[in-house]
């Protein structure tokens, strides 16, 4: 973990908002730099997504994923989306919009706001120096993915017999190897950044979205019960896929849901690329996306004639993209990802249902998990049903049906799985995340359209110019509340705050010096032959140190990101001069370094 790297993933993430930024721009003709600052989100979340499923693709065609595909892919989705806006005749952004002032907020707002800064930046400072120790799916599948295809630049099928579930796609590992690209190596500390990445994008998508959909007090406190859930908190940065995946398929859920009542286009194209994405990201993303089509259907029934055909080519789209990789992995002889007692085993243990049932509805209603989002997603539901908001109301509700329904099958069908709500033991909790982060992007169309019953804006309209409140006064110095957190945690990294564990002055990075301890005389040592940064460049230093006539050598990680190339297991210095002449002879750069575990 180093500040190169660091600036490395921010410059990298930079990237993924540019290329989302002018596929945003393509779809939806955007008319000012403010409409872009405030769907920053979701151009995010679509540069992530189109980026995973043009990777999937090259994986599947055989093209190798390093820094140089990489950069021109990137490249190529940015160019493809400015030609596509060109194309369809949309101006460039207004860099001077005549309308704009600086958005009031209440004292109450500003409060809930520099909460949220907080969290953030708490959050990243967590994250800069995490752990993948408790992250067994982390270490055991998805990062030993992503390494494979940065050091060897694509997915060899041999070895996915060594990764279960070999199904699962390539999507977001091969992102992560562009992003190890960009911090210089395979760096699985500051990897923990790349998720504190995908949640500011996520909570700023719905933040965008709703913006001047919903008052802003429903809006906030939405996000700020999003955070608090505890799982959440937990998880946040985890190497898992299972929260990237939530976050797509809520804000295309989301997406949606706007497209019904607004008929934008750019609305449902945006959701196609949002759920593409999440197929290729797990497969879980499959159900859910049939989840939202379902809610969907059932919403837009009274406009059927208009939505139905356009949402089921929505869905063909998606499927037709995340075919490629299942064609890949059955043509390689690869498992299948349906459960293990096939798709109607679950008809074969009918004692196994009841039980399964409970499991799905008290994970999904547990305060423990959640907190209070899922009772007060029921709850909204419920008030907009009462003000007679039926499409929002049908539509969150037949998603939370499906979602329990397909949660009930997949753990019902799936009878290694043991009827516990035990992480290790059981994805139920993982999975119900994804229900849960829809829900709640769902809360503030619900609580909105329940408190404007009554009043003439239809669904989707703006928010009017609030009036005079005493709780809810907007003086501009609210603003200030919110940049409080913002400045507290780097002056108190300045000055130092013990309170904070925060020890004052410019924070230390390790460097690669770190990962080399010096021989001590008399002590066992190891002679490097050499670093590398990919397996071909170790393999090729092996063959060399071979040809020089040294023993065989050694390939590991050195803990900061290189792959040593060493002879290990020699008593002393005095024991390696011969094998140092060897390699100098060869022309190679050796050196000693001490070998504790000799």
């Amino acid at each position: 973990m180093t500040m190169r790297a660091i600036v490395g993933l921010v410059v990298f993430n930079i990237t993924l908002l540019g290329v989302g930024a002018t596929i945003l721009w393509g779809l939806a003709a955007l008319r000012s730099w403010l409409d872009l600052v405030r769907l920053a989100g979701v151009a995010y979340l679509l540069g992530l997504s189109i980026v995973i499923i043009v990777l999937t693709l090259e994986l599947v065609l055989g093209v190798p994923v390093n820094e140089t595909t990489g950069s021109l892919t990137l490249l190529g989705l940015a160019a493809a989306g400015l030609a596509f806006g060109i194309g369809r005749g949309h101006g460039l952004p207004s860099l001077r919009p005549t309308d704009w002032e600086l958005p009031r907020i209440t004292l109450f707002v500003g409060v809930l706001l520099a909460g949220i800064v907080a969290y953030f930046e708490e959050l990243f400072r967590g994250a800069r120096l995490a752990s993948t120790l408790p992250e067994w799916d982390g270490w055991a599948h998805w990062i030993p993915k992503a390494k494979a295809i940065y050091y060897f630049g694509g997915v060899d099928p041999e070895l996915l017999t060594f990764i279960p579930p070999q199904s699962y796609p390539p999507g977001l590992p091969a992102v992560h190897a562009l992003a190890f690209h960009a911090m210089g190596s395979a760096d699985d500390v500051t990897l923990h950044l790349q998720y504190w990445f995908y949640a500011v994008g996520f909570i700023a998508a719905l933040g965008g979205l709703l913006a001047t959909r919903v008052r802003q007090t429903i809006l906030v406190s939405a996000l700020l019960l999003i955070l608090l859930a505890p799982s959440f908190v937990t998880r946040m940065t985890w190497t898992y896929v299972d929260l990237p995946l939530g976050y797509l398929v809520a804000i295309a859920a989301l997406l949606v849901i706007l497209w019904i009542e607004e008929r934008h286009a750019w609305q449902l194209a945006a959701a196609t690329v949002l759920f593409a994405g999440a197929m290729l990201t797990k497969r879980e993303g499959m159900l859910f996306a049939a989840c939202v089509l379902v809610a969907a259907f059932a919403a837009s029934w009274t406009v059927r004639r208009a939505v139905w055909l356009r949402l089921a080519v929505a869905g063909g789209i998606c499927l037709t993209l995340a075919l490629p990789w299942r064609i890949w992995f059955t043509a390689q002889g690869l498992p299948g990802d349906g459960p293990s007692a096939g798709y109607l085993g679950a008809l074969s243990d009918l004692g196994r249902g009841w039980p399964t049932v409970q499991l799905v509805v008290e994970t999904l209603f547990d305060p423990e998990f959640w907190f209070l989002a899922p009772l007060v997603a029921a709850g909204a539901i419920v008030l907009a049903a009462l003000a007679r908001a039926w499409v929002i109301a049908i539509y969150a509700g037949a998603f939370t049906g499906s979602a329990i329904l397909v949660g009930v099958w997949t753990i019902w069908s799936e009878t290694s799985l043991p009827i516990t709500q035990d992480d290790a033991e059981n994805p139920v909790v993982r999975m119900t995340g994804t229900s849960v982060l829809v829900l709640c992007a769902l809360i503030p169309l619900l609580l909105g359209r329940a408190w404007s019953v009554g009043n003439e804006r239809g669904a989707g309209a703006r928010m009017p110019p609030p009036g005079p409140d005493a709780f809810l006064w907007r003086p501009l110095a609210a603003w200030a509340i919110v940049l409080v957190p913002a400045l507290s945690l780097p002056a108190s990294m300045a000055v130092g705050y013990s309170g904070q564990a925060l020890p004052g002055g410019w924070p230390r990075f390790p460097n690669t010096s770190d990962c080399m301890a010096s021989p001590v005389p008399g002590m066992p040592v190891r002679l490097v032959v050499g670093y590398a940064d990919s397996y071909p460049e170790a393999n090729a230093l092996r063959e060399r140190a071979a040809v020089a006539g040294l023993p065989a050598t050694k390939v590991t990680l050195d803990g900061c990101g290189r792959l040593r190339v060493f002879v290990d297991d020699l008593p002393s210095i005095a024991s390696a001069a011969p094998l140092m002449a060897k390699a100098r002879s060869a022309r190679l750069e050796p050196s000693l370094e001490s070998d504790a575990s000799g």
